[in-house]
């Protein structure tokens, strides 16, 4: 599905060489100390707007990275828009990766750094960035928006703390990323990459949330929003002041699985449009 889209091949460096008029959707794969960050990038230059995409977890026995999940969605909107891939799942067996990277490398912030390039090519500003995702690409969303100060992130039922999903996902990520140490180890010194309000404290920041949980999803209430929202009491009042908003709803049908297309647009044009 994705052939239909060229690729184009660049590194960091030359990241400001791309030609970005035209509105046709194209992939960028962007190689940087070996690892290789992939953007499904549409843009439109009669915007200066810019929403980002993240993926949650897909399925191997049906498609392979790069993962540019909603990739149609681009149909559904003017802004310009990037979608990006988790170089995190090429490191081993997994389905989510949360975008952790290796012992060097946090992919997150390096995916931080390209979207910020691109953000200046399309003449966009953090305030007119809105990072969207569900469950793994929900996570990713806040780390993102929490490296570009100013932009804001809705999230959909998102994890919260890696180690509280299910071990299996999580011991498979760790493995993976940090061969050399034991999964408990692993859990203990990348901790800022694991939960996300040990990452706001690391860099003083946190960035707005549009948070919505479906309360029929039990997992994600008791593992990961209630988790996340008692915690907020250990960040500075300074931080959390007017950074999150909290909208829940029920339907046991669609459990963890994210609001559907035309409610998820409604959110997304809420948001993005939130001053």
């Amino acid at each position: 599905m994705l052939n239909k889209y060229e690729n184009i091949h660049t590194t960091f460096q030359k990241i400001d060489e791309i030609d970005l008029t035209s509105r046709t959707p194209f992939i960028l794969t962007v190689n940087w100390d070996n690892v290789k960050y992939e953007f499904l990038i549409r843009a439109n230059s009669s915007s200066n707007e810019l929403l980002v995409f993240g993926s949650g977890a897909y399925d191997p026995a049906k498609m392979k990275p790069p993962i540019f999940q909603r990739h149609s969605w681009t149909e559904h909107f003017d802004s310009n828009m990037i979608y990006y891939n988790d170089p995190t799942l090429y490191l081993g067996q997994m389905s989510l990766g949360w975008g952790h990277g290796n012992d060097d490398t946090f992919f997150l912030e390096k995916i931080a750094k390209v979207i910020e390039k691109l953000m200046k090519k399309m003449s966009v500003k953090a305030e007119d960035t809105l990072f969207y995702g569900s469950s793994g690409g929900g996570f990713m969303s806040m780390i993102l928006a929490g490296y570009i100060k100013g932009s804001k992130a809705l999230v959909n039922n998102p994890q919260t703390i890696i180690p509280n999903y299910y071990q299996t996902h999580v011991n498979r990520l760790l493995e993976a990323a940090h061969p050399s140490l034991p999964t408990e180890e692993s859990a203990k010194k990348y901790v800022t990459r694991l939960n996300i309000l040990e990452f706001f404290k690391e860099i003083n920041y946190m960035p707005y949330i549009f948070y919505l949980q479906n309360t029929a999803c039990d997992h994600d209430v008791v593992k990961h929003f209630m988790p996340f929202v008692r915690g907020l009491n250990t960040l500075k009042d300074t931080l959390t002041y007017n950074r999150l908003t909290v909208e829940m709803y029920s339907n046991k049908e669609q459990g963890h699985n994210p609001l559907e297309l035309e409610d998820t647009i409604y959110y997304i044009n809420k948001v993005k449009n939130t001053k």
